[in-house]
C-alpha cells in the first residue's frame, strides 16, 4: 500500500474509563472535503473535537484527567476473568489484524514495561458490542457500552487497513510524556495509553461503512467508523499505563 495516498480523518477515545455521557465528534472539515493525499496515520487531536452530543474529550493534560473516580453507572467492573476467543485459527482476517496491531504496540511500548506488557486477546462479548454500536453509525462514544473503554475512528471508507487504525492511536506515543503522565498541549493520546494499559487484558473490534450521521456532513455522506471496545477497560484518573 503506498502509504502516501491514505489519510484516516478523526479518532476518538476515552480518556476517562466510564465516562457516562462523553461525546466525540469532528474537527471542522475542510471545505473542500475530506484530505486523503497526506500521510498514513489519522489526525492524533489538531483541534478539539466537538460532537455537539456532549462533553468532548479534549487530549490535553493527562491522558486520564478530568473526572476524579471513575463511575461506570453499571457495578462492579470487569475483572479481566472472561473468557476470550485467543484460538487465532478461528478468528477472521480483521480480528487477526486488529490483535496484531495491539499487540506490535503492546511490545513495543516505550519506556519499556517490566515485567512486559501480556499480549491482548480477543474478546467475542466485546466485539458484539462493537459490532452493533458500529452499525448505528454514530462517531461518538457509546453511552451502552457497561465495563468496557473504547477508541474509535472515522476515515473515508476504505481510506485504510485495519492495521492503520491501531498504527494511527499508537502513533500518539510521540504527544505522551510517561514520566509525568499527561499529554502533549492541544494533543491526544488517550487511544495509546488505551492499546498499552497493562491491565487490560482483551479487545474486541468491529467496522462499518456507513451512510449517515457522517461526521463530514452532508456534503461526504459516505465514511467508515471502527470501533474497539477494551476490557478491562484503562484510563483511570490518576494511573499511569503500566
Amino acid at each position: 500500500m503506498n502509504r502516501s495516498l491514505v489519510r484516516p480523518l478523526l479518532t476518538c477515545g476515552l480518556l476517562v474509563a466510564w465516562l457516562a455521557g462523553a461525546g466525540c465528534g469532528s474537527d471542522e472539515p475542510d471545505d473542500d472535503g475530506p484530505d486523503t493525499e497526506d500521510s498514513g496515520t489519522p489526525d492524533s487531536g489538531s483541534g478539539t473535537p466537538d460532537s455537539g452530543s456532549g462533553t468532548p474529550d479534549s487530549g490535553s493534560g493527562t491522558p486520564d484527567s478530568g473526572s476524579g473516580t471513575p463511575d461506570s453507572g453499571s457495578g462492579t467492573p470487569d475483572s479481566g476473568s472472561g473468557t476470550p476467543d485467543s484460538g487465532s485459527g478461528t478468528l477472521s482476517p480483521f480480528a487477526q489484524d486488529m490483535l496484531a496491531g495491539h499487540n506490535a504496540t503492546r511490545a513495543a511500548a516505550q519506556p519499556t514495561p517490566s515485567p512486559a506488557l501480556d499480549p491482548l486477546t480477543w474478546d467475542t462479548a466485546a466485539e458484539n458490542v462493537a459490532k452493533a454500536y458500529a452499525a448505528k453509525c454514530k462517531f461518538e462514544h457509546n453511552p451502552d457500552r457497561g465495563s468496557y473503554g473504547e477508541n474509535l475512528t472515522a476515515a473515508t471508507p476504505n481510506s485504510m487497513s485495519t492495521r492503520n487504525v491501531v498504527e494511527g492511536w499508537s502513533s500518539e506515543v510521540k504527544d505522551y510524556n510517561y514520566a509525568n503522565n499527561t499529554c502533549t498541549s492541544g494533543k491526544m493520546c488517550g487511544h495509546y495509553t488505551q492499546v498499552v494499559w497493562r491491565n487490560t487484558k482483551r479487545v474486541g473490534c468491529a467496522t462499518q461503512v456507513c451512510t449517515t450521521n457522517s461526521p463530514w456532513g452532508s456534503q461526504f455522506p459516505t465514511w467508515q467508523l471502527w470501533v474497539c471496545n477494551y476490557a478491562p477497560p484503562g484510563n483511570y484518573s490518576g494511573q499511569r499505563p503500566y
